[in-house]
């Protein structure tokens, strides 16, 4: 009895128009294309610390100074010379501003005289690219404290702003300064293989191969 009661009440829906369907599927899932993005949204670059001499500049500034604290009497085209000419400081510029562009910090650790680094900078139109607490040279607070230990120094920093493994790249020409830092897993590093400071493809690869989000 029951089952011819149901039999008309799905005769009369059909014949009325009616029509039932399921609920659509929702798919809460993400997809690996979006838990990909999403890794790299976290492991995204925040900072980079670059070495300094034959690093940003074309040459050993402290060398060619004779390892002075004072600057102040070299003429401007001494280090326009120095950075590899008008051309690779406008490359130069070109790259700081792609990275900063994107919420990318730059950083100066380096064996040098501080004074010298700002001056250096300041005459090649460079220094805006850098706050004042973020250049650390050999008489910093921070370099004495850690007795110069470049990979010492970054760790600090990045234990201070809360940056992570994947977050941060150190940039050096010295290969005993890169190998110190990855043994000590302090961050991911690249090796300035040029006599002539950072090559296009070094700057290419700091701007796009890491910043992408």
């Amino acid at each position: 009895m029951k089952q011819a009661i149901l039999l008309l009440i799905m005769m009369f829906l059909f014949a009325s128009g009616c029509e039932t369907s399921d609920p659509p599927l929702i798919n809460d899932k993400p997809t690996k294309k979006a838990a990909l993005k999403g890794e790299a949204n976290q492991h995204a670059l925040r900072i980079v610390f670059y070495d300094f001499d034959q690093t940003i500049p074309a040459i050993h500034i402290f060398h060619e100074t004779g390892g002075s604290d004072d600057v102040s009497n070299k003429s401007d085209q001494f280090f326009v010379d120095a950075f590899g000419g008008e051309e690779r400081i406008n490359r130069l510029k070109r790259h700081f501003v792609r990275l900063t562009q994107t919420g990318v910090k730059c950083s100066i650790v380096s064996y040098g005289y501080t004074s010298v680094i700002k001056e250096s900078l300041e005459r090649v139109d460079l220094i805006d690219f850098f706050e004042a607490d973020a250049i650390y040279g050999n008489d910093s607070e921070v370099k004495r404290r850690f007795r110069g230990a470049k990979h010492e120094v970054i760790s600090e920093e990045m234990r201070l702003r809360h940056i992570s493994y994947e977050e941060a790249i150190f940039v050096d020409d010295d290969q005993e300064n890169i190998k110190a830092s990855a043994e000590a897993k302090t961050c991911r590093t690249l090796h300035v293989q040029e006599e002539g400071g950072l090559t296009e493809e070094n700057m290419i690869f700091l701007e796009t191969g890491l910043t992408k989000k």
